[in-house]
């Protein structure tokens, strides 16, 4: 019986012994494995950071191209304004109003990324943060400028200019807001901000504090306070990072050298990290490219509308002379632009009907050149800049056009030479400063001279389609596709 009961507490410290080595061995082996791959860990870290900013880009871009109501006061390029108090859960609703342009009022336009507006699921950084998000005043949607003479200042067009400054870890501005150059858009559109985790700003007593503690929120986390900031889990100071002297993430100034955005990781002399703010911007480049494509493919589509009616036996409709005092469509005119009366509410085709009685005086209902809140209507903001030309054979007339021979209609090359387009719409970019005198465009000898307009795209009847250059930036779409 002694040698069972010392057998059993043999058993019993051999299993102690066992649970043990197993639990100094699994410590061992958990210790090597996360040492030998902290590097990796931060790679991930990293990946989620890069792929949360990228999504938030992309969606942002979308949202700016992608307007589809025109009803009121929409501009295509609008986009939203910040979520300025972490608006609870699931949150992610972009503030109503950010500001205006008298205001100068720079801080509506910070805030946290409005995922749920941008219907993105809730992105956050390889830290588990929120996004955060700043938006020039040129491209916000509220309180936008309202253009209600095409051309005038506030007008968001190929000419609009982002007005963020950034710079990169090593503080060099490489976009510059306060760049009024007309051929070179520096400033950025909107700048992405992926906080990173917390820490202690450079001059500041304590870490960045992140809760609702000396502020106040609802139940739901949403910052109740007024101003937001005023609650540290809305401060910009408590998320975004600082170089002293150099650049403030917290805030920004709108046309400033100065003041915008820097990109981390920077470090100090000490090899400290002081910054950790990732960014991802947008750029004119980014953005106006699809712009122009989708004016220029709105405008097709009234072009192409008015010709399918059955009065109209598809032909289009005559154009209005480049920038011409008059609104109105000219006879025997195959190449200029959209026609309307002031302020561009309705079509005038009066010179069309002249030609073909059954022709009507106005565009038909799905154009949404003509869709807006009184004056202010989107196609104001782009209206000089977008011109198209109608073949010959179908020009206005009272039967329907014996369809292209082989020197009747346009080309448009590429896609090749052969003269088989029945209308071209283009829409200009930017200016180009090795073209034509730098095209300017301001006054009205400017603006009705095509070549400050257009890369030698408006003799009739051949066209030409290039990569985006420094001598050639045309949008151009056409029919047959």
């Amino acid at each position: 019986m002694r040698h069972g009961k010392f057998r059993i507490r043999q058993r019993g410290l051999a299993i102690i012994v066992l649970v043990l080595t197993l639990l100094f061995g699994a410590t061992a082996v958990f210790y090597r494995t996360t040492t030998a791959t902290s590097p990796e860990i931060e790679r991930e870290r990293e990946r989620k950071t890069a792929e949360a900013l990228v999504m938030a880009k992309a969606a942002l871009i979308g949202y700016a191209t992608s307007v589809n109501n025109f009803a009121g006061n929409e501009r295509l390029g609008d986009l939203p304004c910040p979520d300025r108090n972490d608006s609870g859960s699931p949150g992610g609703t972009a503030a109503t109003s950010c500001g205006n342009a008298a205001g100068n009022q720079q801080a509506r336009r910070l805030g946290r990324l409005p995922w749920k507006t941008l219907g993105l699921p809730d992105l956050r950084d390889g830290d588990g943060e929120r996004l955060w998000y700043a938006v020039s005043n040129n491209f916000k949607n509220n309180t936008r400028t309202a253009c209600t003479v095409p051309g005038q200042t506030g007008c968001l067009n190929s000419d609009t200019r982002g007005t963020i400054t950034v710079r990169d870890a090593f503080g060099t501005v490489i976009n510059n807001g306060a760049n009024l150059d007309p051929y070179t858009p520096s400033g950025v559109v909107a700048v992405i901000i992926a906080p990173g985790g917390v820490l202690s700003r450079q001059g500041a007593a304590a870490a960045q504090n992140r809760t609702c503690a000396g502020g106040a929120c609802t139940t739901a986390g949403v910052c109740t306070t007024n101003p937001e900031s005023t609650t540290p889990k809305c401060n910009p100071a408590n998320y975004l990072d600082v170089v002293s002297g150099v650049e403030d993430n917290a805030d920004f100034t709108d046309n400033s050298a100065t003041n915008g955005f820097i990109n981390g990781v920077v470090r100090n002399s000490n090899g400290n990290v002081i910054v950790n703010d990732r960014l991802i911007t947008i750029t004119y480049e980014d953005l106006m490219p699809k712009l122009e494509y989708r004016v220029a493919m709105e405008t097709l589509n009234c072009l192409r509308s008015y010709a399918t009616a059955a009065a109209n036996n598809g032909r289009y409709p005559w154009a209005n002379p480049a920038n011409s005092a008059s609104t109105n469509d000219q006879a025997n005119t195959l190449f200029g632009q959209m026609s309307g009366t002031a302020p561009f509410l309705a079509g005038y085709l009066a010179n069309t009907t002249a030609s073909a009685p059954s022709m009507p005086t106005s565009w038909t209902a799905s154009c949404t050149l003509t869709q807006g809140s009184s004056s202010a209507t989107w196609w104001n903001n782009w209206r000089e800049h977008v011109f198209y030309a109608v073949a010959d054979v179908y020009k206005p007339g009272t039967s329907a056009p014996t369809g292209c021979t082989s020197a009747s209609c346009l080309s448009v090359n590429p896609p090749s030479t052969a003269a088989n387009k029945q209308v071209v719409v283009l829409v200009a970019g930017k200016r180009l400063a090795g073209v034509a005198g730098g095209q300017p465009r301001s006054s009205l000898a400017d603006k009705q001279n095509p070549a400050n307009y257009f890369e030698g795209n408006y003799t009739l009847p051949a066209f030409t389609k290039q990569p985006r250059s420094t001598t050639f930036n045309d949008t151009v779409v056409f029919y047959p596709p």
